[in-house]
């Protein structure tokens, strides 16, 4: 009896094939690209700076003798700018009191959320939730005291969105 040959099959082909299709196409073996697409960035044109819309008018600092007696620093200028307005300044009153409202609006909506859900045994999501609305409520009544009214509008938006998503009953 002659010794059994091994069955090449349509499979063993076909992997074999992928093998070789894998080999050959491998990063290891194609020759490596010398020179990277683009332009150098030393070469690169410089783009044009914005005009300086706000003047700044310029300070030296007081120089300073150093503690062995040698010369002093060089003068090191540092630009003065004026601190931004405050909120009631750039506010007129009619907007301030329509933000006002929308801010009392929007706490009073997420408060009631959390007031219904408050004492009740929630799932660890709603949690969260109810924690982070609370939390919200809080930075906006500190927000309020301080006068930042657009901060304190941007949160109570967010703690009403996030007091909808709470379903206490």
């Amino acid at each position: 009896m002659p010794p059994a040959r091994p069955r090449v099959t349509a499979r063993s082909l076909a992997l074999l094939a992928a093998l070789a299709a894998l080999v050959l196409a491998s990063c290891a073996i194609l020759p490596h690209r010398r020179t990277l697409p683009g332009v150098p960035i030393e070469e690169r044109p410089t783009p044009p700076q914005p005009a300086d819309t706000v003047a700044t008018a310029v300070e030296p600092v007081e120089e300073s003798p150093t503690k062995n007696g040698s010369a002093p620093a060089p003068t090191v200028e540092h630009p003065n700018t004026a601190p931004p307005p405050p909120v009631q300044a750039v506010m007129s009153p009619e907007e301030r009191k329509a933000t006002l409202q929308r801010i009392v609006a929007d706490t009073t909506a997420a408060a009631a959320a959390v007031e219904k859900c408050a004492g009740k045994s929630l799932l660890p999501d709603q949690e969260s939730v109810f924690e982070t609305t609370r939390s919200y409520l809080m930075q906006v009544r500190a927000a309020v005291t301080r006068g930042e009214l657009w901060s304190a509008e941007g949160l109570a938006r967010k703690a009403r969105q996030l007091a909808l998503s709470l379903d206490c009953r």
